[in-house]
């Protein structure tokens, strides 16, 4: 049997590879015994003159063949410890994103940007009694962390219809999808920056914001243990009647970062969020980016692919107008 066991070292590697495998010994084979030859009742022949004869293997004797064949010994089996298949992963010495150019690129003196709307899903969780009210709201994915306050000033004024079992209505945490959209205007850069990346800088840890659907498929969140009836075991879910919403509008600071590839052509082709101070503008900032033409570095006097740090800072403002509210039967938090 031969294990793959992928380790840090290649010595390693071949030594967990090369497992000799076990050899099946044969099984040896009895020699049957001569035949015996029967006696008879003939008369006795007369006696003959010795001759003398070429020697000859001697016949079994009786005892001989009463005894017991040898018993085969069984082939000696190595024992082998299973070794789990595992991959070992580290990370590089050396950021496999850095690079060493003579000339870094550069950013234009003035970046272009646009009015965009663009749609984004808020999902949050409410405590619903059997009488329709709302008891407890939580944001659990929230693209406009800014207006945070004026979020959840809305949320507690929304009424339902309350959830329904058998007939009955009960008391259980609701979950929704919030669809709003998004009219986001020109911002104000009040500081912009351009940083190569070494081979020496630490790798970041990205700003984790996953598409909605993916985020969706990705909860998996035990039941509340506080007695309420889970929202996948109840007949109707509860259904919003009133949903106000005053967290409309933002105007204020806002601040993002970026590991960016700058191609030979100065264009920028891909990027790694690090920090959004709401992520609804990380997607308004990537296409941003697409129109941008930069100074791509050079070596040798040649343009190369780098990647660099990108921040950007300043004044921002935008609406958003509250599209629709789904009931999703899951639970999705905490």
């Amino acid at each position: 049997m031969r294990s793959m066991v992928r380790a840090l070292s290649w010595a390693v590697l071949a030594a967990a590879a090369g497992l000799p495998a076990l050899a099946q010994a044969p099984e040896p084979t009895p020699t049957p015994p001569a035949p015996v030859a029967a006696p008879t009742s003939a008369a006795p022949a007369p006696a003959a003159t010795p001759v003398a004869a070429p020697a000859a293997e001697a016949t079994p004797t009786a005892a001989d063949l009463s005894s017991p064949l040898p018993t085969p010994i069984a082939p000696t089996a190595l024992k082998i410890r299973d070794v789990p298949s595992i991959t070992v992963e580290k990370l590089p010495a050396d950021n496999p994103f850095g690079s060493a150019a003579e000339v870094p690129a550069a950013l234009p003196q003035k970046l272009t940007f646009n009015d965009v709307t663009m749609l984004a899903g808020f999902f949050v969780t409410v405590h619903v009694d059997p009488t329709g009210k709302a008891l407890t709201t939580r944001r659990d994915r929230d693209p406009i962390p800014s207006l945070a306050a004026d979020s959840l000033k809305s949320m507690a004024k929304w009424t339902f219809a309350p959830a329904r079992k058998s007939g009955q209505a009960v008391d259980t945490w609701g979950a929704f999808r919030v669809d709003l959209e998004f009219e986001i205007r020109s911002p104000k850069i009040a500081q912009m920056g351009l940083t190569p990346v070494t081979p020496a800088m630490p790798l970041p840890k990205p700003f984790d914001w996953k598409s909605d659907s993916d985020w969706l498929d990705g909860r998996h969140v035990p039941d509340p243990a506080d007695g309420t009836i889970p929202i996948d075991q109840v007949d109707t879910t509860p259904i919003p009647q009133k949903t106000p919403w005053s967290a409309d509008s933002f105007k204020g600071p806002f601040a993002v970062k970026y590991w960016v590839l700058v191609d030979k052509t100065g264009k920028i082709t891909r990027a790694i969020p690090l920090e959004a101070s709401d992520p609804v503008l990380l997607a308004y900032f990537r296409r941003a980016m697409g129109t941008w033409i930069l100074r791509p570095a050079q070596t040798g006097g040649a343009p190369v692919d780098t990647w660099n740090e990108l921040t950007l800072s300043g004044q921002i403002s935008f609406s958003d107008d509250f599209k629709q509210i789904v009931a999703l039967r899951k639970n999705i938090g905490p």
